[in-house]
This record gives C-alpha cells, sequence and structure tokens, in this order.
C-alpha cells in the first residue's frame, strides 16, 4: 500500500481491514499522512505553525474533514491515529516532511504503531514540504526519499 496525504489516510485504513479480513499486504507506505479526521484533527503545533504557510493547509483540511466525516458520521471510524488495534499489520515507512501541517499527524501514527509492535520506520525530511515527494529538482530532498522508498519496497517485496 502506498499512499501520500488524503491517499495515506486510504492507505492506513486499507491496512487495518486488510489485517481485519486476513488478507496479506507486504508493506504500507505513508507519505506526510492525515491520519486523524476527528475534532482532534487541528489540535497538533504542526497544524498551528504550517496552518497558512508554505500552502494554505488549514482551509482546505477543513473542507477534506466536511466531505470525508458528514455531520452524523463516526470519526474514530475513519480516523487510523484511533483505531482500536494496531498491532499485525504490514511494516510501515512514514514518511514525513517537517514543514507540513499534518507532521504530526505521521509523528503520532508512527508513535502508536510501534506502541502496538507494528514495524514501523519513521523517516523525517526536515525543511520539506507538503507534496514534496512529487518534486523532484524543485524540492532537494524528493530523490532521497524515493529511493528511500523504494529501498524499502524493495526490501520488503523480496524477502
Amino acid at each position: 500500500m502506498f499512499g501520500e496525504s488524503c491517499g495515506a489516510l486510504i492507505s492506513a485504513l486499507t491496512a487495518i481491514r486488510a489485517r481485519e479480513t486476513g488478507q496479506e499486504l507486504r508493506a504500507q507506505v505513508l507519505v506526510n499522512p492525515v491520519v486523524d479526521v476527528t475534532e482532534t484533527m487541528f489540535d497538533y503545533a504542526s497544524m498551528a505553525e504550517y496552518a497558512y504557510a508554505p500552502t494554505r493547509a488549514l482551509p482546505l483540511l477543513r473542507f477534506f474533514q466536511q466531505l470525508a466525516v458528514p455531520p452524523g458520521s463516526d470519526a474514530d471510524a475513519v480516523s487510523p491515529l484511533y483505531a482500536d488495534d494496531l498491532s499485525g499489520l504490514t511494516p510501515a515507512l512514514v514518511v514525513v516532511p517537517t514543514q507540513d501541517a499534518v507532521a504530526d499527524h505521521g509523528r503520532r501514527y508512527a508513535e502508536r504503531l510501534r506502541a502496538a509492535g507494528t514495524s514501523v520506520r519513521l523517516s523525517e525530511y526536515p525543511g520539506a514540504k507538503h507534496g514534496f515527494l512529487a518534486l523532484p529538482g524543485i524540492e532537494p530532498q524528493a530523490e532521497a526519499a524515493q529511493a528511500e522508498i523504494l529501498g524499502f519496497l524493495r526490501t520488503a517485496l523480496v524477502e
């Protein structure tokens, strides 16, 4: 499984559902993941620091939250950060650009995975911004992150 931003939300949820249904995944890569769409989604230091710079993340994330969690829905059911059980999931690589409103989402999710006994590697890219992975040649760390992801996937898929 591979996902970036809200795609990482879908990937994390898919990894949980796969474990619940007995489907075997080999790896999950979550890049600048949004993993909390509950009322606490905005209660992180990285959210306060990067709400409007380098991008206008806060209004976009508020809009996404409205779409992802209609009134009356259970936000916990679509927030991997609050899943009851994160044990037994496929090994994860969590890639966090540090100048990102959701950086703390990724950090916290990696902590929860580790505490549950799931193999996880948290890899932070200082100074990188949300969406940096898709900008090799523009974002200096994009190529290094891409190489790290490919190495992680090669190891997971070969073993």
